[in-house]
């Protein structure tokens, strides 16, 4: 029985964290596009992640899996970025 409720209790850190890294990569992304000077794009993008996170936060899947994805992208371009400087530094 400790085991189940040790393993309920470790998802739910999991899921926060993806929360959180969704919740940070959103700023960045809203931020960005109003740098851009897409200031429409800007507020549409932070409407429909604003109800993503909120669903999210009521644990539905669909959500989970949207948020899940969405850092998931963010972390693999981020590598790619990461990629792409070491590339120009060792040319």
């Amino acid at each position: 029985m400790y085991q189940l409720q040790h393993e309920v209790q470790r998802k739910e850190k999991i899921y926060k964290v993806y929360v959180i890294l969704f919740i940070i990569s959103v700023l960045i992304n809203v931020v960005l596009f109003f740098v851009d000077g897409s200031i429409l794009r800007g507020i549409v993008s932070l409407l429909v992640l604003s109800i993503v996170l909120h669903y999210g936060l009521r644990k539905k899947v669909w959500a989970g899996l949207i948020v899940k994805c969405m850092v998931w992208i963010h972390i693999v371009l981020l590598f790619i970025m990461f990629l792409t400087m070491i590339i120009k530094v060792i040319q």
